[in-house]
């Protein structure tokens, strides 16, 4: 045997005894038979704000990391949804039914002094997300038409949340998401008949079509580093989460569970969050290491 052969057939062997290290089983962190949603991790990773029918509607909860329970931050009897935390952390913008239609409100991150409405429009406004530098805001936006569930929706920006009625559109889509500079936005489109995940420049140029699977890739979120896009994918049968790198390539699955397993956020403390469907109507928040 030539020293070349030697070496190859010493190799192959330590590949074949050497265990690949498996991530650390998802940890679950909510508990409960209703249906726990929408997860965001507050920018300093302390807090994570999400949405819970636990209480009848859908309504906002903060969880402190390292203390015990929940608070409920709303009390609404329409569905408040979708929250999401000011680059400061001081304030969580979300969207609420409690007007009939859909609109943004804003409220201090514990709640404390009552709701800002920011859109009062006959519009869906959802899922918003805040500009990181000028005090703008970005979220998705469609008119409703009768009885139709899911209407075709567009992301839209409004340069002064204070002034959130008046935007301009940005692409057709869904759940925008900023990049961590703020130079970017992730989002959701069915312009090719099914959902994928496109990204654009702040200002709407430059859309570009980062997954082309043809099942439905949809909720993604940038990570802390802005390097790479979480998400979930329906590509093996049931929706699991997936990391790719944030121009699209290298796609990786990190979850295999059964269930659905969707909304991930990606938290500076090292951990992506997301929602497991744990029975017909119900879902709690889990967290896996992230990669």
């Amino acid at each position: 045997m030539t020293n070349q052969s030697f070496l190859i057939f010493t190799l192959l062997a330590l590949i074949m005894v050497t265990p690949v290290s498996a991530q650390e089983a998802p940890k679950q962190i909510t508990f409960g038979d209703r249906r726990d949603m929408d997860p965001i991790v507050s920018p300093d990773g302390k807090h994570l704000a999400f949405a819970s029918d636990r209480t009848g509607s859908f309504n906002i909860f903060l969880l402190t990391f390292g203390k015990a329970g929940v608070s409920q931050l709303t009390q609404s009897k329409k569905d408040d949804r979708y929250p999401s935390w000011s680059s400061d952390g001081r304030k969580i913008a979300f969207c609420s039914k409690r007007t009939g239609n859909g609109d943004i409100y804003e409220m201090d991150y514990d709640g404390s002094s009552g709701y800002l409405q920011l859109t009062d429009r006959p519009d869906l406004d959802e899922y918003p997300g805040y500009e990181i530098t000028h005090g703008g805001m970005v979220f998705a936006s469609a008119p409703k038409k009768g009885l139709r569930l899911r209407p075709k929706m567009s992301v839209v920006f409004a340069k002064d949340k204070g002034q959130a009625n008046n935007t301009v559109v940005l692409a057709e889509g869904d759940e925008p998401r900023f990049s961590p500079d703020g130079r970017k936005i992730v989002f959701v489109s069915r312009r090719t008949k099914n959902n994928d995940i496109w990204l654009m420049n702040d200002d709407g140029t430059l859309q570009t079509q980062l997954t082309t699977d043809p099942k439905d890739d949809e909720n993604p979120c940038f990570s802390p580093t802005g390097n790479k896009i979480v998400f979930a994918s329906s590509r093996t049968g049931s929706f699991d989460i997936w990391v790719m790198d944030a121009d699209g390539s290298n796609p990786r699955q990190l979850t295999t569970d059964p269930a659905d397993e969707m909304e991930p956020c990606w938290s500076s403390g090292g951990f992506i969050y997301y929602v497991r469907q744990t029975g017909e109507r119900s879902s709690n928040l889990f967290r896996i290491d992230a990669p």
